[in-house]
């Protein structure tokens, strides 16, 4: 990755950080850094060699992401993948994200949260480096928080306390 893309990431970043603080009712967004080709006829070597790169890209992501703000958590997605599967509600970018990976690593940053993925949807499909970003909703669940921006307004949904 060169330096140029690297901080187009962190301006994507930074803009959906933005995005979600100053719209009301704003349920977050899934930014799609980098994508790979789909892997219909391919080698399994270079599938593997492929996704030890967005890894090693995301890697490279989260250590800048920590210089700016701390450690991250790591975030089990398991549930909301359960949960999106089962046709229940789940708040939107962990949806998204969960469809990927089963773990992110996830940082609070004021009033937002913002978590980094590697992964692929299915067999065959590409690998994507992904970044969901989405407010906290100061202080309340996330559940309720999505209750107020959602059409599902009396479901309850999976999300950060």
């Amino acid at each position: 990755m060169t330096k140029q893309q690297f901080s187009g990431h962190l301006s994507a970043i930074d803009t959906a950080i933005d995005a979600a603080l100053s719209v009301p009712g704003d349920v977050g967004r899934l930014l799609r850094l980098r994508v790979s080709e789909e892997y219909w006829d391919a080698d399994p070597a270079d599938e593997r060699a492929v996704a030890e790169e967005f890894e090693a890209e995301r890697e490279a992501l989260d250590g800048v992401l920590s210089l700016r703000w701390g450690p991250p958590e790591v975030l089990d997605l398991t549930p909301h993948l359960e949960r999106s599967a089962m046709g229940l509600p789940v708040w939107p970018p962990l949806a998204d994200l969960s469809a990927l990976t089963t773990t992110a690593h996830v940082w609070k940053v004021g009033d937002c949260r913002v978590a980094t993925g590697v992964g692929r949807a299915a067999d065959f499909l590409p690998y994507e480096l992904v970044v969901a970003v989405w407010p906290d909703g100061g202080g309340q669940s996330s559940a309720n928080a999505a209750s107020r921006s959602r059409p599902y307004s009396s479901a309850r949904v999976v999300g950060f306390q």
